[in-house]
């Protein structure tokens, strides 16, 4: 058995959201500034890096992070690749016609290669999942979907007035979690595996960072 890490590492100034807060990794006390011991302090958004989002996110009377058992983060790996462009759906049809077998339980992690592109303006442009890609998974009996993009709703950039995240809203209403920003997928792609994407125990909230990992 070997483990592969699927999880960003997470830096000052790392990419995110563009509504999002910055984020921030700075050192409070500093062995070189005269401190008796290094203490690091981070300030990020939940929902910056590798993270799992919590019904809680889009369904108001949703479980928070805190309140989801434990099983719903640990399961067997499936992997589905596709290739797709930027601002570009992945539909169910796409999903149904990868080979890729989808059993009840399973934590399905979509690869697009899109995680290449994390430092780079077109991480915003990503492809995402069409709402009836995002049945297919509940009908699948799926606990947590992932994906190597910066969300699984349209980029930000093409988002109408009004937009109200369909693919969140019908993945978390059927309490299938969500892990954003997952990279690494090509080492896992068409491989039998473990996933663990166990989330900080953050009261109240609707996301909390994870370190996703893949044993195969």
């Amino acid at each position: 058995m070997s483990m592969i890490d699927l999880s960003r590492l997470i830096y000052d100034g790392m990419p995110k959201i563009p509504a999002l807060p910055d984020v921030h990794v700075q050192r409070f006390f500093d062995l070189g500034k005269g401190h008796p011991l290094n203490v690091t302090e981070i300030n990020l958004p939940c929902h910056a890096g590798t993270h799992v989002d919590a019904p809680v996110h889009i369904v108001p009377d949703g479980k928070s992070i805190e309140e989801l058992s434990l099983d719903a983060f640990i399961g067997p790996g499936a992997v589905i690749s596709v290739q797709k462009g930027g601002g570009e759906e992945v539909t169910a049809a796409d999903l149904e016609g990868s080979g890729v077998g989808v059993d009840r339980g399973d934590i399905l992690m979509l690869h697009t290669g899109w995680d290449e592109k994390f430092e780079s303006e077109e991480y915003n442009m990503h492809p995402y999942l069409s709402v009836d890609a995002a049945e297919w998974i509940v009908e699948h009996g799926v606990k947590l979907f992932g994906i190597d993009c910066i969300t699984v709703d349209l980029p930000t950039p093409l988002r109408p007035k009004g937009f109200d995240f369909p693919v969140h809203r019908t993945l978390l209403g059927n309490d299938v979690l969500i892990a954003e920003n997952v990279t690494n997928l090509s080492a896992i792609a068409g491989r039998k595996s473990r996933i663990m994407a166990l989330p900080l125990k953050v009261q109240g909230s609707d996301a909390a960072h994870a370190r996703i990992v893949a044993e195969v």
